[in-house]
């Protein structure tokens, strides 16, 4: 892999490849190239590979490698990872599809639209203008179920988290912090910017692929009124 990184262990359990604390696209590509690659890896003592924003964990059964009569099981994880690494150099990462969401972007499902527009010193049709317009990487799935961490925002609507989180933030709800973008999955605290709501059901336990959203893809926000987000947010329930 071109970027530097280094490999460690994180428990008995877990070896890490990191390539620092950051927020990168090309690391990113780099990471998601590596994870397809461990994908492709059959090997029953892996448990599961977590791609994060710069770094992957692959977690590991030491009892299942113990019981092959492998001794020092550490050493025999990292010369795996260490050759997985070495057969995906310049591999290059699968794209992903687009996935397209419909998203209000109204006071009345979104807390924060008209302060965050008025810090911006911005109109409400500029942010769905400029948030809408972009095409947003899926970095990573973390903090809920489901829930993807997108980028990246146009540096004019970037924003720091709340400084104190909303201790009750909809399902749908569409938020900024930083330069980042993402949907709450379920109803939960949060300190995001909420400057919309999509009706999309981000993570539902009976589909085949739970989470809506994985990392590598691709999104885009499709704007919709006030009036055709309850439609959709109702035919949606009627279907539950």
């Amino acid at each position: 892999m071109p970027a530097a990184f280094r490999v460690y262990s994180l428990s008995d359990t877990a070896i890490v490849i990191d390539w620092g604390n950051t927020i990168d696209e090309a690391i990113n590509h780099q990471v998601q190239a590596l994870f397809q690659c461990f994908q492709q890896e059959k090997k029953d003592f892996i448990r599961d590979v977590i791609p994060a924003y710069s770094s992957i964990t692959i977690l590991y059964n030491p009892v299942a490698l113990w019981k092959q009569g492998i001794e020092n099981i550490e050493g025999y994880v990292r010369n795996f990872v260490e050759g997985v690494l070495i057969n995906c150099t310049n591999r290059k990462e699968v794209e992903q599809p687009i996935v397209r969401i419909p998203v209000c972007y109204d006071p009345a499902v979104a807390p924060d639209l008209t302060a965050f527009c008025a810090a911006k010193n911005i109109t409400v049709a500029t942010l769905i203008q400029w948030h809408s317009n972009e095409i947003y990487r899926v970095f990573m799935l973390g903090f809920l179920p489901g829930f993807a961490y997108m980028g990246t925002v146009p540096e004019s609507l970037a924003m720091p988290r709340k400084a104190q989180p909303a201790k009750q933030v909809a399902a749908g709800s569409v938020g900024i912090a930083g330069r980042q973008t993402g949907i709450y999955p379920f109803h939960s605290p949060g300190g995001w910017h909420i400057i919309g709501q999509t009706p999309e059901a981000l993570f539902q336990q009976n589909r085949k692929q739970p989470a809506l959203l994985q990392p590598g893809y691709r999104v885009q926000f499709v704007p919709i009124d006030i009036d055709t987000f309850y439609s959709l947010k109702q035919n949606k329930n009627t279907c539950l």
